[in-house]
């Protein structure tokens, strides 16, 4: 508002010197309508933000809608008008599908629309403005790698899985559609079904979310968290289709309301090739531990190997977060004469740790001399120099023994 009364008076000195001049005038009409326009412009203009990629670019509308189609998966195509041509085919090693009437169709890389498309385009060769239908019957299975703080970080395989909990059909034989799909057979279903007056638009498909791989599941495979797992920026990165350019996608997301509240909405969905990565916290979470636990996520227990010196040397059960102190408590005391502790464990990047611990029951949980032990580690209580000389000497003094015993009992026979 003051913008504009400023142009006014402005154009109203200019105009008391020449008021008599057209151009003027006209000059003032120009003012006039820029100083409506500045005025009733909105500066407030919208701030640029960094933002973090929400979690929806992660999952689409439609949860299948980037899912990329490979070897292993079993699909199941629905043909309009003719469905003498339905069947359940399988993605073979080389990526393509047995199709009848096409026979090889290379499908590697193709997302559902991509696939349909493709088919439909394919198919007016012998139909007449085709529709096609497309599944995924059975998804593959899947490969993951999960890096960063976790127990046991690596590539993790989950096996194949059905899309569907169960099929309504009011009098088709469900075994018999369930070996249809576990054997991946190329049937004609659409037969099946008219023959018992049923039509494809029976086909009730409820997906049970016990199949489908989350990051919970990736976590529990990997050995659980540790007290310094970062759950609040686990980062995920995909594949993009070929078909929307290639390349990854990427996002963080929030795990705390899953382990702390258990709250599962954050547990999204993890597809073949994706990449979790879990940051280390500069601080131990003394909490973290214990909900883990509680939400499933870690398991209760581990289990190590004691050799050596200790009174039940074998696999000891031991709970999550143990120390080399309550291995030794559980396996019973150090016999007399033990030396130093070996501790043998592969780390993060495959390299096998061999570490000689000067151990202390009285040190502090996590410290060097009394260390956190991880699954399956090796761990051997050595002798001392003294236990080592002992045992040589009765191993060199053994056999005289035996000789001096042996002669003792046959002269007190004789006597």
């Amino acid at each position: 508002m003051q913008l504009k009364k400023n142009f006014e008076y402005t154009v109203l000195r200019f105009l008391s010197l020449k008021s008599k001049s057209t151009l003027a005038f006209f000059i003032y009409l120009l003012f006039s309508v820029f100083t409506f326009d500045v005025t009733k412009a909105n500066t407030n203009f919208p701030k640029t933000k960094n933002k973090q990629i929400e979690i929806e670019y992660l999952e689409s509308r439609n949860e299948l809608e980037d899912y990329i189609i490979d070897t292993g998966d079993s699909i199941y195509l629905e043909f309009s008008p003719a469905a003498e041509l339905n069947g359940f085919f399988t993605v073979n090693e080389e990526g393509e599908l047995l199709l009848p009437r096409l026979d090889e169709t290379f499908v590697r890389g193709l997302t559902k629309s991509e696939l349909k498309t493709l088919l439909e385009k394919r198919y007016t060769e012998f139909l007449i403005d085709p529709e096609i239908k497309i599944r995924i019957a059975e998804f593959k299975s899947i490969r993951v790698l999960a890096r960063g703080e976790l127990r046991n970080p690596g590539f993790y395989k989950f096996p194949a899985y059905p899309s569907v909990s169960f099929f309504k059909l009011d009098s088709f034989d469900n075994s018999e559609l369930d070996s249809l799909i576990e054997n991946n057979e190329q049937s004609d279903i659409g037969q099946n079904l008219q023959s018992n007056n049923q039509s494809s638009q029976d086909l009730v498909v409820k997906r049970s979310s016990e199949n489908i791989t989350t990051i919970s599941d990736v976590i529990r495979k990997a050995g659980g968290v540790t007290s310094k797992t970062d759950l609040s920026k686990i980062e995920i990165i995909r594949d993009i289709p070929l078909g929307k350019g290639g390349g990854k996608k990427r996002t963080v997301i929030d795990f705390n309301a899953y382990v702390y509240e258990s709250d599962p909405t954050n547990d999204i969905r993890i597809f073949d090739g994706d990449t979790l990565f879990f940051p280390k916290l500069s601080k131990s979470n003394p909490n973290q531990i214990p909900k883990s636990i509680l939400s499933g996520i870690s398991p209760k227990f581990i289990s190590v190997n004691l050799f050596g010196r200790v009174e039940t040397p074998g696999v000891v059960k031991l709970p999550l977060e143990a120390t080399l102190s309550d291995a030794i408590d559980i396996s019973g005391p150090i016999k007399p004469l033990s030396g130093k502790i070996v501790l043998m464990r592969y780390e993060q990047d495959g390299k096998l740790l061999k570490k000689n611990i000067s151990y202390s029951a009285s040190a502090k949980r996590g410290s060097r001399r009394n260390p956190y032990l991880k699954e399956d580690d090796l761990i051997s209580v050595k002798n001392s120099i003294l236990g080592k000389t002992t045992g040589v000497i009765r191993e060199f003094t053994a056999p005289f023994v035996g000789i001096y015993s042996t002669k003792e009992i046959i002269e007190g026979f004789s006597d």
